[in-house]
């Protein structure tokens, strides 16, 4: 931004921006000259003290409405039956949580978490601070995963590296809000999307689909 004012014909490309950086009106004040690309679930560009907070406050709901066992719910997904549990999760949620409108509140858990709840809300009054919702910069390209390619050879890359990987994922750009990115995405790929060589062959796979001639890399 400051640079702009020298010279006027600046532009910039951010690969993967921060979410922490700009208020609203810088974010979007920019969009003239600032492109952001975000590669699908990737957590940096939705890391924020207030999306941080939003999901520590859902993963807490979530263990105090489990109805089985902690480890029952880590057996399921390295279970034969994972599968089944992908194509119909809303029967597992179903049979593992209860209503978020009955949550029992007689478990040690919940009562603390219902007294860690109130101590978070006196701190908040006490320290009498508005939040300050901040945002990725300039007009954003979100790059979202679509489809992906079975193949022994995929399966292979992804079981080696524990799921990181994105062999045979394949991409589209949409245009995205600067507020769209107000959450984060729980996903095996939320860190290895933030890649910088991640990022660059998923562009030069786009730009080579929609006839751009890219530099290639040494």
């Amino acid at each position: 931004l400051m640079y702009r004012l020298t010279y006027p014909s600046l532009r910039c490309i951010c690969i993967s921006p921060p979410c922490g950086l700009m208020t609203w009106k810088s974010a979007t004040c920019c969009k003239e000259f600032v492109t952001s690309f975000v590669l699908d679930s990737d957590m940096v560009p939705r890391l924020s003290v207030e999306n941080m907070e939003h999901l520590r406050d859902e993963i807490l709901e979530l263990i105090a409405r489990l109805k089985v066992p902690k480890f029952e719910v880590a057996r399921s997904f390295f279970s034969d039956k994972f599968d089944d549990i992908q194509k119909d999760i809303s029967n597992s949620n179903d049979e593992m949580l209860h209503p978020k409108d009955a949550i029992p509140h007689d478990s040690d858990f919940v009562l603390q978490l219902e007294e860690f709840e109130k101590v978070q809300r006196q701190r908040k009054i006490h320290r009498g601070i508005d939040p300050v919702h901040l945002y990725p910069c300039g007009q954003i390209i979100h790059l979202v995963k679509t489809e992906e390619i079975k193949s022994i050879k995929n399966s292979l890359l992804k079981c080696l590296s524990c799921g990181l990987s994105n062999a045979g994922c394949q991409y589209s750009p949409k245009w995205s809000t600067n507020d769209e990115f107000n959450e984060i995405i729980i996903s095996p790929t939320m860190w290895s999307d933030h890649f910088p060589n991640r990022v660059c062959d998923v562009l030069e796979t786009l730009a080579s689909y929609f006839g751009t001639g890219t530099t290639s890399r040494s």
